[in-house]
């Protein structure tokens, strides 16, 4: 069992609490890049499958792109998810050593049914034996510290077991999700029940679920007496959420944002999405962040009918420019 002395993420949270979570789709290299950019200082990729990686998928690969700009003064961790001990072991020998990312983080929390089908992500929380053997395989083989995302359950509530699990299976750092897999993202997570988990661990413990503000990452990592906050849906709606959280936890007034600060925050994302996404279509895998940024903004619903009909990087700027109109017409 991991003890927490010496420990690589009690160390590295002495220094930033906040943490992006690895969000499918989402969280790809540019998306990091401007998130160090707008405060955080720990990163998860995207979730890569460890048979993909196996068997050579090509696919698979461009969700494992890093480069040193985002490990500078910074941590970022790849996420890998799989229910084969021996296939998770072999892939974090022969390929996740030889990367630049900082740590591994192992899926046992994602709840879509193509993945919980498979036997993996939630569906380990079924089988602890094969959890805690998922989770020894990668330890054993890996030269990078270990992390491991969990749920409270599959449909029940069992975390104390699910902690010793992977606690056994050697995970140096442990992130609850507050919610079972039958929850998916709905209904009340249950900050009493990481709490918990915190009280019981020999290992740090990371919140997470629905913190969609800096005063709410604040309040329940306190309330939980967790480790640090792990933030994901909050931060594709408010770029600000991890520099106003740093603020409030080093005990500085804590800067004020507007809808147009967010859209200048929006042109500076598309920049450097554009200057670091491989993607074949980056402007159209622009387009959900484009959604994002305009949400909560008055008179916006026109500009979001027709993001679906961007295809060139001028007509990114369009809308953004249609948006700085919007917002100059509401003074």
């Amino acid at each position: 069992m991991t003890k927490t002395k010496n420990n690589y993420f009690s160390k590295l949270f002495k220094q930033n609490k906040g943490i992006l979570a690895p969000m499918a789709g989402v969280t790809n290299l540019p998306y990091r890049i401007f998130m160090k950019e707008m405060g955080c200082r720990i990163f998860v990729s995207e979730m890569v499958s460890a048979k993909g990686i196996f068997y050579g998928s090509k696919n698979t690969f461009p969700l494992m792109e890093t480069n040193e700009i985002e490990h500078r003064d910074c941590a970022c961790g790849i996420q890998i998810f799989g229910s084969d001990p021996e296939i998770m072991g072999k892939i974090t020998n022969e390929h996740l050593n030889d990367t630049e990312f900082d740590f591994i983080d192992i899926n046992m929390g994602c709840p879509m049914k193509k993945i919980v089908n498979n036997g993996d992500g939630s569906a380990l929380l079924k089988d602890l034996v094969k959890a805690r053997e998922v989770t020894e395989a990668v330890k054993k083989n890996s030269t990078k510290p270990l992390s491991v995302k969990v749920r409270l359950g599959f449909n029940e509530k069992y975390i104390l077991d699910i902690i010793k699990a992977v606690e056994d299976g050697g995970a140096d750092m442990i992130t609850v999700h507050g919610r079972t897999r039958e929850q998916v993202f709905t209904g009340e997570v249950d900050y009493d029940e990481i709490k918990k988990a915190k009280e019981n661990a020999d290992v740090p413990i990371v919140v997470n679920g629905d913190l969609d503000n800096y005063l709410k990452a604040k309040e329940k990592m306190d309330y939980t007496k967790t480790d640090a906050v792990m933030i994901g849906r909050g931060a594709n709606y408010d770029p600000f959420i991890f520099s106003q959280f740093n603020e409030l936890i080093e005990g500085k007034e804590v800067s004020v944002y507007n809808n147009q600060d967010k859209i200048n925050a929006a042109r500076k994302h598309f920049e450097i999405h554009m200057k670091y996404s491989t993607a074949k279509k980056s402007v159209v895998e622009f387009r959900k962040y484009l959604y994002w940024y305009i949400k909560g903004i008055k008179n916006s619903a026109k500009i979001r009918n027709s993001i679906n009909n961007i295809f060139e990087q001028e007509q990114v700027y369009e809308v953004f420019d249609r948006i700085d109109d919007i917002l100059k017409e509401g003074e």
